[in-house]
């Protein structure tokens, strides 16, 4: 019995250990790979450059988190693009009308001043005209709705962006910020791929 247990001893043992070789070694992959994902972050490429008055004042990676907060920026940026689609369609639906908006109202102008009294005719064609455009304004308020509702949530984003880009910059020590990409060519002009401007406060991409 004692034999039969002493053969049995270095088999359970060569288990446990082999389970304890299998489990350190997946720690290790999951170590290696948070290791990666942290270093190809901070490789990305991806810097912010700090002007004022037109002049770099500094440069520098943006990290990791920097780098997420502006990824979730551009990919809100691409939904408000994509948001835009039926706001352009509403501008060529209403543009004949307005056109036709303008003509009419030149003519009634013209007419108050020679005549002093519009003709019917021509109120009755602004009206039908404007009532035309309220019905395209009002087929796209879902849209309108929505890209407004958007527009919110796209400004919350890029405040967190800019929250954490200038956390550590001094107060009065810039006016304008812009990240810059891999392969980015900026032109001389001082606003090229400008994100913030303290002055303008608007955000480019």
């Amino acid at each position: 019995m004692q034999a039969k247990m002493q053969r049995q001893i270095p088999t359970h043992h060569f288990h446990r250990f082999t389970f304890a070789i299998l489990l350190l070694g997946s720690c290790s992959l999951v170590l290696a790979s948070q290791q990666a994902t942290a270093q190809q972050a901070l490789t990305t490429g991806h810097k912010l450059q700090v002007l004022k008055d037109c002049k770099l004042q500094s440069e520098r990676a943006l990290t990791p988190t920097e780098l997420s907060a502006w990824q979730d920026l551009k990919k809100a940026e691409l939904k408000m693009d994509q948001l835009q689609i039926p706001m352009d369609q509403m501008s060529k639906a209403l543009q004949p009308h307005q056109d036709k908006m303008e003509q009419l109202s030149a003519e009634l102008e013209q007419q108050t001043k020679s005549q002093r009294i519009p003709d019917d005719e021509l109120l009755e064609q602004t009206r039908m005209t404007a009532e035309r455009m309220e019905d395209i304004t009002d087929s796209y308020q879902g849209d309108i709705d929505a890209i407004s509702s958007y527009g919110d949530h796209i400004s919350q984003v890029a405040k967190v962006f800019e929250q954490q880009v200038t956390a550590q910059l001094p107060s009065g020590s810039y006016d304008q910020l812009r990240v810059v990409a891999p392969g980015d060519k900026l032109a001389a002009d001082c606003n090229s791929g400008m994100f913030f401007s303290k002055s303008l406060r608007v955000n480019k991409s």
